[in-house]
């Protein structure tokens, strides 16, 4: 009978027949104990501001390394399991719907079940990593913002400095009597420099070692000597032909005035009349100094340097003066130059012999570079950067710095030697990436000379580009102030630049000048009520907004100042 009606109204009858039956419990039936028994959650429900805080997970992440997994025995209100009702149903609200159409059932938390919550939603509502993402891109973004603007001030301050440095040089160049172009190889002159000896001057010192041995040294001084020895005779012997040809004119001019004298007794004897000698009468000198030089006997030629001849080419101490200088820092010119002044000395004709040159050593002491150094100040300029923002760099390449790592030029128109590759400055990379994985290095004057160590961080250095040798070295010279004519007249002088550094740090380096050459009042006010402000400014972090859609989306690069 049942299988029939089923059949005459496809089913929709059997819950109704069977609730007459009474062979089952009806849903209708059940309403009727709403009231007197209310379904129980087997979890404990809290309000959601009482759940864990995102910045207490990120704080055991970075003690930690992970965040540990807690099982969850409580729900929060809100995002938590769906409400039932009180015969335990589940409330389809619109909590139980999920907006988004490609998150799965099973990964609703509204759709779960208890132990579903406790091993997985739970945990990871708990946790928020979600919430933690978010904060960490922020961080990241913020992060790479200072970093932008470390990256633009410290090139900025960098390159007023270079400026500043390049305006000095053009207005020293007028007045200096010295100067230190760049030193030139030999082969670049001619092509007949292409030779091993000629290039020594080009090598480092670590080279030179190995070619400039003592031994060899040794033997280059003793070859000079011995050319020396051999010269020093050929003058000799010059000398002694020069004063055999004096004596032979000397007996010619006694023996024609013999004849003379014979000559006139024959002619008194026969009473000839005979002619006065009128050689010792003074003659009128109507000559200029200059043709009494002239009239004077060829001397015989002594140069004033003996190992200039071709004797002595290729020797280490006659043309590597440049390189003894590398070899050897602040001895090896005077090494060179001493030696072949006492060559020179060495070949003077006589007898006995002079001295054979003799080696010169080294004076104890300071060195010459510190004592050029020592007490002497650099000339530098302001550049338009305010003191609490030069803080805020990476370092600052100004003369300062240079002028602890610069060579002290000696002589007046020729450069010194370029220092070791191992003692110039390092230029550090100071772009945004690099300076997020060492951000220690911003101390605003970092500097190193070495790439094996590291100042603040050791242990950083695995991730850092290594830094670059500059192209260049700096040397130091000395250097004049202006003509006093060029100051009235209102050019701007090294001694002004100097006393703009009392003034305030946002004042140009060349102000508008008065007169009397003094610098403006009202720009000076300007640029004190600038600093002052940027002193005192109270940095706002950035804005940004945590309900914006959670995707990734490719940034536009940007600096700032």
């Amino acid at each position: 009978m049942l299988r029939a009606m089923m059949e005459q109204d496809d089913g929709a009858r059997m819950v109704d027949n069977v609730g007459l039956e009474q062979s089952m419990g009806s849903a209708v039936q059940k309403l009727n104990a709403l009231g007197t028994k209310s379904f129980s959650e087997p979890v404990i429900r809290h309000a959601a501001e009482h759940a864990f805080k995102p910045h207490q997970n990120r704080e055991e992440r970075s003690h930690l390394g992970l965040v540990r997994f807690r099982k969850q025995h409580m729900v929060p209100d809100v995002g938590g399991l769906g409400w039932r009702t009180k015969t335990g149903h589940l409330l389809k609200n619109q909590s139980y719907f999920p907006q988004n159409t490609k998150v799965n059932t099973w990964d609703v938390p509204a759709c779960a079940g208890v132990n579903t919550w406790q091993d997985w939603h739970g945990p990871k509502m708990a946790t928020d990593a979600e919430m933690m993402e978010r904060l960490d891109r922020f961080d990241e973004e913020q992060a790479d913002w200072e970093a932008k603007k470390l990256f633009v001030n410290t090139v900025r301050a960098q390159t007023l400095d270079r400026f500043a440095n390049r305006k000095i040089n053009r207005s020293m160049f007028e007045s200096q009597p010295s100067w230190a172009p760049h030193h030139r190889a030999r082969r670049e002159v001619h092509w007949t420099n292409e030779t091993f000896e000629s290039s020594m001057g080009e090598k480092p010192q670590k080279e030179l070692r190995k070619v400039y041995t003592d031994l060899v040294l040794r033997r280059d001084r003793q070859a000079i000597r011995q050319i020396a020895k051999r010269i020093q005779n050929e003058e000799t012997w010059k000398v002694v032909y020069k004063q055999i040809e004096q004596e032979r004119r000397a007996d010619i001019r006694a023996d024609l005035q013999e004849r003379q004298a014979h000559t006139d007794r024959l002619m008194a004897m026969s009473g000839q009349p005979v002619q006065q000698d009128r050689r010792h009468e003074p003659l009128p000198n109507n000559c200029s100094q200059r043709s009494e030089e002239l009239s004077l006997p060829r001397s015989l030629w002594r140069p004033k340097d003996v190992t200039q001849l071709t004797d002595f080419r290729g020797l280490v101490h006659a043309d590597s003066e440049f390189a003894l200088e590398t070899l050897f820092p602040g001895f090896g010119h005077e090494l060179s130059t001493e030696f072949r002044a006492a060559t020179t000395r060495s070949v003077e004709p006589g007898w006995p012999p002079p001295p054979d040159a003799a080696t010169p050593r080294r004076h104890r002491g300071p060195s010459r570079e510190r004592a050029i150094k020592k007490g002497a100040t650099v000339m530098k300029g302001s550049i338009p950067v305010s003191k609490h923002r030069l803080k805020r760099i990476g370092t600052r390449t100004n003369e300062d710095l240079l002028a602890e790592h610069s060579k002290a030029q000696f002589l007046r128109t020729v450069a010194p030697p370029a220092p070791p590759q191992k003692v110039t400055l390092l230029e550090e990379d100071f772009s945004p990436k690099v300076t997020q994985m060492d951000p220690e290095r911003v101390t605003g004057r970092f500097a190193r000379t070495e790439h094996t160590r590291h100042p603040t961080s050791p242990k950083a250095q695995e991730s850092l580009p290594p830094p670059r040798r500059s192209m260049v070295y700096n040397v130091m010279v000395e250097s004049q102030p202006a003509s006093p004519k060029a100051s009235k007249k209102g050019f701007a002088s090294a001694v002004s630049s100097v006393r703009s550094l009392r003034l305030s740090a946002s004042a140009p380096q060349l102000r508008p000048l008065h007169f009397d050459g003094e610098p403006s009042q009202v720009m000076s006010n300007v640029c004190a009520d600038l600093d002052d402000f940027e002193a005192r400014v109270t940095p706002m972090p950035r804005i940004s907004n945590f309900f914006s859609e959670d995707h990734y989306r490719p940034r536009a690069s940007s600096v700032c100042q």
